[in-house]
């Protein structure tokens, strides 16, 4: 699949993501939303991965919710008070296999790594128009492939509910689960 040159993204969430880039972060659009317009579905939620950490980015915006602030995540309020969620690059350290202890001061690439699937670990810069999709997120989109990011196992060892999101990912989206993920 070839990433298309431009998606639409809501003039807010290219607020956020303006902001923190004149404030010297990086930003990029993550998530389900670009997983969405790749599979041409309707778009909605987009989230902001950021180099920014929590209190930078509750410093920048001045309405703000700590979402998850241990985990990373801080709700931005826009204009008309919908909530985004910008989350800082992070890796994890540790975890029970539900929750995660998590580091900051990572790439955007070592916060893909640490994602779901791979359809789901591609990111956008809105304003520029670049794709990072480092473990070929739309080519299994193409392929209608759901495959794990990394060794499977990890990843579910990680997080058990993935396991319930792939079997949700793979009858929603009509993919079949790669044969590697559906082993663990």
């Amino acid at each position: 699949m070839t990433l298309p040159p431009r998606i639409e993204v809501p003039d807010t969430v290219l607020e956020i993501v303006q902001a923190l880039i004149s404030a010297g972060h990086e930003a990029w659009c993550v998530g389900g939303a670009l997983r969405d317009a790749l599979l041409g579905e309707r778009q909605s939620d987009f989230d902001v991965a950021t180099s920014a950490t929590p209190p930078e980015v509750r410093a920048l915006f001045p309405r703000t919710i700590a979402v998850g602030e241990q985990y990373g995540t801080i709700g931005v309020l826009d204009r008309h008070r919908a909530l985004h969620e910008v989350t800082t690059f992070r890796r994890d350290v540790s975890t029970d296999g539900r929750r995660a202890v998590v580091a900051y001061g990572v790439s955007l690439e070592d916060d893909l790594a640490r994602r779901d699937f791979t359809i789901n670990a591609i990111a956008y810069q809105p304003l520029s128009g670049e794709w990072k999709d480092p473990f070929q997120g739309a080519r299994d989109i193409e392929a209608a492939i759901l495959r794990a990011v990394g060794a499977a196992a990890e990843r579910f060892g990680e997080d058990y509910l993935r396991i319930l999101r792939a079997i949700r990912f793979a009858a929603r989206f009509d993919l079949q689960i790669e044969r590697a993920t559906w082993e663990a």
